[in-house]
C-alpha cells in the first residue's frame, strides 16, 4: 500500500538504507573504485537477425551481455571477479541471484510467475567458472540467505528435507554435468535407485513456488520419522522452547505439505560433459525447456591485463539485503533462523507497454513454433512453448528492483531468451538426428561450437566434434553455400599460411 505521500514500500525502505552504516555488518565491503560502466563488454552482443520470422517488435539496441537496471550491476560485478572474461555466465548468474533474493518477497501481477531459475553454466574446463560461482555465492552471503545455498544433489529426499528446514533452496552446484549424466544413466538402466527420482523432484519443487508442495508417501514417512525423533529427543532434553517449536513445525510442514517451496539452480559444467543429456526427452519432459542453457564458446580466454578482484560495493550488498527483507534491519540477525519470508508480498505491476508486448510475444511464440516443427520436430516444439514462461521469469526478475515490469525489461528478456531457445535446439536436434540425419545434425553443432565474436578455426571444430579436418572443412564449405556461416580470413599467419575462422552468418 502506498501512503498519502506517494512513496512506495521500496522507496522508503531505499531511503532507510541510505541512512544505515553498512560498514557495521560488511565490514569486508567496500564501494572501491567499481563501476559497472568499467566492466561492459567490449563488443556488444546484438540479437541475431532473423529474416524469415522478425521480432514482434524492433530489439534495435539491445546488449545481451547487459542486462537492463540493477540486474546489470550484479552482473558487471561478477565479471569483475573473473580473471577471464566470463560475461555470458556472469548475466545468468546475476539473473538467477536477483531472482533467488528478491523472489520470496515480490510477486508478479500479470501471470502470477516466481522468479525461482534452472540455469545450466557450460564452458571449457581452466576458463574461470570457479570464479563466476563463487561470486554468486559472495552474493547471496551478502544479502543474509547464505544458510539455504546447497552445493550438491544427493537425493530426492535430501531435496525434500532442504526445503522444510528453508523455505528457500539455492542450489548452485559445480560440475554438474556429470551428476545429471548419472541420473540419466539410472532412469535408463533402473541402477542407483534413489537417482531416479531427482528430476521429478526438481520439477516438482520448482514448479510449486507460487503454491503447495505435497509430498509423496514414501519421502512423508521418512521425513516424519527423522524429524519426530529429533523432536522427540530435543523434549526428552528439555532443549529451549524455540528448538522445539521449530521441529514441531518441521513435522507439521510433512503432513501439511511445503507452502511456496522456492527451489532454483545453478549448475556449472563443461561440453563434454553436458551436452550428451540434451535430447529430445529430456526437453519434452520440460527440465531442459524450463532451463536458461548458457555456453562460453570461447575456450581458450586471454587474462585480463592487470586483474585484481573489485570489492563488493555496499550499495549493491545493501540493494541486495532491502530486496530480501524490505529494509527491515532484524533480518541482518537472524542468523539460525529459517530463511522464508512469511507476509505480505510486494506486487510487481506491468506497464500498458509491457503488458501488450507479452500478448504479441505469446503469438509469436506459436508462430515460431509452426516453422520450426517442419525443420526440427516435436521436441523444438515444447522447447518453444515453455520458452513464454522464461521469458515472463526474467523481465520479471529484471522489475523487482524497481516495483514495475516495463517495455525495456520485456524486450531484453525476450532477446535474451530467444538467443538461448535457438541455441538450445540446435544442440538437442543434433543430438536426437546424429544418426538419422546426420550431416544436418552436424551442422547444428557446429554451429553451436562457434564463437560468434571472435570466430573459430576449422581445425578447432574438428576437435571439438571429434571429426577429421577434411570432413570439418567439407562441412563448412557446404553450409557456407546454404548462407549458415561465413568465413573470416585474419591477418595473422601461421607457418606462412593466412589463419581462417569461420562463424555463424547472423553473428
Amino acid at each position: 500500500m502506498t501512503p498519502e505521500d506517494g512513496t512506495s514500500a521500496s522507496a522508503r525502505a531505499n531511503d532507510d538504507f541510505a541512512d544505515f552504516d553498512a560498514g557495521y555488518r560488511f565490514g569486508q565491503y567496500s564501494d572501491d573504485d567499481f563501476s559497472a560502466a568499467d566492466f561492459a563488454p567490449s563488443t556488444p552482443e546484438a540479437p541475431a537477425q532473423d529474416g524469415a520470422l522478425p521480432p514482434p517488435f524492433p530489439l534495435d539496441g539491445i546488449d545481451l551481455l547487459s542486462p537492463p537496471g540493477f540486474a546489470g550491476d550484479v552482473a558487471a560485478w561478477i565479471d569483475s571477479q573473473c580473471r577471464y572474461p566470463r560475461r555470458r555466465l556472469a548475466v545468468a548468474s546475476a539473473i538467477v541471484t536477483v531472482g533467488n533474493i528478491g523472489g520470496l518477497r515480490h510477486e508478479d501481477a500479470l501471470d502470477g510467475v516466481t522468479a525461482n531459475m534452472l540455469a545450466f553454466c557450460v564452458a571449457a574446463s581452466a576458463t574461470g567458472k570457479e570464479a563466476v560461482q563463487q561470486a554468486m555465492a559472495d552474493l547471496h552471503v551478502a544479502a543474509g540467505v547464505h544458510l539455504a545455498m546447497q552445493g550438491g544433489i544427493k537425493s530426492e529426499q535430501e531435496i525434500m528435507r532442504n526445503l522444510i528446514e528453508h523455505q528457500a533452496a539455492y542450489y548452485i552446484v559445480d560440475e554438474i554435468g556429470i551428476f545429471l549424466g548419472k541420473v540419466r544413466n539410472a532412469q535408463k538402466r533402473g541402477g542407483a535407485a534413489y537417482l531416479e527420482g531427482v528430476f521429478g523432484a526438481i520439477m516438482s519443487a520448482y514448479s510449486k513456488a507460487g503454491a503447495r508442495l505435497i509430498l509423496g508417501g514414501d519421502t512423508k514417512r521418512e521425513l516424519r520419522a527423522k524429524f519426530g525423533a529429533m523432536l522427540a529427543k530435543a523434549e526428552d532434553e528439555g532443549a529451549p522452547q524455540d528448538k522445539r517449536d521449530h521441529l514441531a513445525r518441521m513435522v507439521k510442514m510433512v503432513d501439511d505439505g511445503l507452502e511456496r517451496p522456492f527451489l532454483s539452480l545453478v549448475g556449472y559444467t563443461t561440453p563434454g560433459t553436458f551436452d550428451g543429456i540434451m535430447d529430445g526427452e529430456t526437453a519434452t519432459q520440460g527440465f531442459v525447456g524450463r532451463s536458461l542453457i548458457i555456453l562460453e564458446r570461447d575456450y581458450n580466454p586471454e587474462a585480463r591485463e592487470g586483474f585484481k578482484k573489485r570489492p563488493l560495493p555496499t550499495h549493491i550488498a545493501m540493494r541486495l539485503t532491502q530486496l530480501f527483507s524490505g529494509g527491515s534491519f532484524s533480518m541482518f540477525d537472524g542468523q539460525s533462523g529459517r530463511v522464508e519470508f512469511a507476509g505480505s508480498r510486494d506486487v510487481v505491476e506491468t506497464t500498458e507497454d509491457a503488458a501488450k508486448m507479452m500478448g504479441q510475444i505469446s503469438r509469436w511464440l506459436h508462430s515460431y513454433a509452426d516453422e520450426m516443427e517442419q525443420h526440427t520436430g516435436e521436441a523444438s516444439v515444447a522447447l518453444i512453448r515453455r520458452s513464454y514462461e522464461m521469458i515472463a521469469k526474467v523481465s520479471f526478475i529484471l522489475a523487482i528492483p524497481t516495483g514495475v515490469r516495463t517495455a525495456d525489461h520485456v524486450r531484453w528478456a525476450f532477446a535474451y531468451v530467444r538467443a538461448e531457445l535457438d541455441a538450445k535446439i540446435k544442440l538437442v536436434f543434433a543430438n536426437d538426428n546424429a544418426k538419422a540425419r546426420p550431416e544436418d545434425a552436424m551442422a547444428a553443432r557446429i554451429l553451436n561450437f562457434m564463437d560468434p565474436d571472435n570466430g573459430t578455426t576449422s581445425a578447432v571444430l574438428a576437435d571439438r566434434m571429434h571429426i577429421s579436418g577434411a570432413k570439418a572443412d567439407e562441412l563448412l564449405t557446404k553450409m557456407e553455400r546454404q548462407g549458415l556461416v561465413c568465413k573470416l580470413v585474419s591477418k595473422r599467419t601461421y607457418k606462412g599460411l593466412q589463419i581462417c575462422k569461420w562463424r555463424p552468418a547472423q553473428a
